[in-house]
């Protein structure tokens, strides 16, 4: 049975509405046009009073039905009546604390438009969903800051975020980003030598390629997730790890053929994935504005090309000492070696997928700050395809015999390659060349200095 509303219809205006299934079904008296709204594209509902009378608006996302969540725009409708149970679930009478403007309990609030993330498109989506929502949301005093270069979010990191979070001020960053956006948050906050300071929260909208962080906490399970979770998430912090280099470790820059120092101590930190082999290989060489304009299959193409040379040649091994750090059942450190010094795949993760559906740790739960091994040695580049694509079959990967998945609270990799295309390391998204002989160690990082806006519990 339909879920009607005051006798199947409710009125505003010319606007008739009512419950069918699983969509509010509206048209408009006067020039019958009819719009059907999915109950999961709704992002909120607000009190709202109109021509005197008591009522609500409803906001939503509205997608064409060629478009993805990218291209998806906010509209609202104003209704005098809805269905308790409705109600229940999307109404909203007041702003988290993360969202205060109040003056007695004030929080800066700055939205970051990374413009270079993903395909691109964190301006379109700001202009046409979060800004007319935090509109709707009675919110007007914030600052949009829009990325000029890939050091601006670091640049705004150390002069805006890091200095006010020193001087005790509470933010909120809605963060259109990728992977990237965060990390870079992430290494200024970590790399200060203080850390008392109020942790800042960072509410993300997904605009990357891979968007691990975003796919891991359930913020593309829906279109809309990202919004709701702005509205009815809570803080909660950040797990990451360190990345230790040995002393002549550069960042690649200018699509891999520039270089940059990381620091006389090279430490980097991320939140997301460590990685060498074929993993960083292919984020590596995938990381061109050609491949870019594919989007997350670049990965995938990139992949085959590792595996399947074109120029013919075999499949790289890729050599080195990998030696784990972990826990025995009392809680007692210990070094397990691993035995074989032929590589192929080599990942430590804090998160549970890397992109949509590619989950890559399906023991991994959100946020609970576990770093978790997924290796394997040179297998044929076709039994490497097979075990990667079982990642996108709910993580089928973890039981296969040729697969060590295990937890761990760190690792380090000594390089034994002559050619440095083969000593290149990812670090959420980056890319650190280590010079002949070098190594690094990873380690979990024991502070949490930086909040997410989340759902999870």
């Amino acid at each position: 049975m339909p879920d009607t509303l005051d006798s199947s219809s409710i009125h505003m205006g010319s606007l008739v509405c009512k419950m069918v299934e699983n969509h509010l079904q509206c048209i408009d008296l006067h020039t019958q046009e009819k719009k059907h709204i999915s109950i999961d594209d709704i992002v909120c509902i607000l009190p709202d009073s109109s021509q005197n009378q008591i009522g609500y608006r409803v906001l939503f996302l509205q997608t064409d039905s060629e478009c993805q969540r990218d291209h998806a725009r906010l509209e609202s409708i104003q209704v005098a009546s809805l269905p308790s149970k409705l109600l229940s679930r999307y109404l909203c009478t007041e702003l988290p604390h993360h969202l205060n403007s109040r003056r007695d309990q004030k929080v800066d609030i700055h939205v970051v438009i990374s413009t270079l993330s993903g395909t691109g498109l964190a301006k379109s989506i700001f202009q046409n969903a979060l800004e007319p929502f935090l509109f709707h949301l009675g919110l007007t005093d914030y600052n949009v800051h829009e990325t000029q270069s890939t050091h601006t979010i670091m640049e705004l990191a150390r002069l805006t975020f890091l200095a006010r979070a020193k001087a005790g001020v509470s933010q909120t960053i809605i963060l259109l980003s990728g992977d990237g956006g965060l990390v870079d948050l992430i290494d200024v906050f970590y790399n200060s030598a203080e850390t008392a300071f109020v942790l800042p929260n960072i509410a993300l909208i997904p605009t990357g390629t891979g968007n691990a962080m975003a796919n891991s906490t359930g913020l593309l399970s829906h279109s809309t997730s990202a919004f709701t979770t702005l509205l009815q998430g809570k803080p909660v912090p950040i797990p990451s790890f360190s990345a230790n280099f040995s002393p002549g470790a550069r960042y690649t820059t200018d699509e891999g053929r520039g270089r940059a120092t990381i620091g006389t101590t090279p430490k980097v930190y991320g939140a997301v994935v460590v990685s060498w082999g074929i993993h960083a290989s292919l984020v590596a060489d995938s990381d061109t504005a050609e491949y870019r304009k594919f989007g997350a299959d670049r990965f995938k193409m990139a992949a085959k090309e590792l595996l399947f040379p074109s120029s013919g040649a075999e499949t790289h091994e890729y050599n080195g000492e990998i030696a784990l750090f972990k826990l025995d059942q009392r809680g007692k450190p210990y070094v397990s070696v691993i035995e074989h010094s032929k590589h192929m795949y080599v990942l430590a993760v804090l998160v549970s997928s890397l992109e949509s559906n590619f989950l890559i740790s399906p023991q991994s739960i959100p946020l609970d700050g576990q770093l978790r091994l997924v290796h394997f040695g040179p297998i044929p580049p076709e039994e490497a395809m097979r075990l990667m694509g079982l990642a996108y079959q709910g993580g089928q990967h973890v039981h296969e015999k040729a697969v060590t998945y295990t937890q761990v609270e760190g690792l380090r990799i000594d390089f034994h390659e002559a050619d440095e295309k083969w000593r290149r390391v990812c670090v959420d998204g980056k890319i650190i060349v280590v010079e002949q002989g070098g190594w690094v160690e990873v380690r979990k990082e024991p502070r949490r200095l930086l909040n997410l806006i989340t759902c999870v519990s």
